[in-house]
């Protein structure tokens, strides 16, 4: 029997790709004052997310280690203008995961 072919009964057998515009991370949020001059890596975002903060907002997921489970990851939400803009370019790239640093000015939050 061809094992390309074998139908185990799980949903993970058929390949059936994700839906983009439906996607979350089913982890604990973490807010952005909490991760400041900390080291983590980005893993994956999620644009265009409308919050009760507004609209256009980006969901970020990040590890502090990229040996992290998935239990261990987190997620933040930010409308940073200059963030969202960077990341969006690296998701483009396809260059997830990425190490950085969130660093802030005032209410300006930034990576480095």
């Amino acid at each position: 029997m061809n094992n390309d072919n074998y139908d185990d009964g799980s949903l993970s057998c058929l390949g059936i790709p994700r839906d983009e515009s439906s996607r979350h991370f089913n982890c604990p949020e973490i807010g952005q004052q909490r991760l400041i001059n900390t080291p983590f890596y980005i893993v994956d975002i999620i644009s265009d997310v409308k919050t009760k903060y507004g609209s256009d907002r980006m969901l970020v997921k990040i590890k502090f280690s990229l040996d992290d489970s998935e239990a261990d990851a987190r997620k933040f939400f930010t409308g940073s203008g200059e963030i969202k803009h960077i990341l969006q370019h690296v998701k483009d790239m396809n260059k997830f995961p990425r190490k950085v640093t969130l660093r802030a000015v005032g209410n300006r939050y930034f990576l480095e």
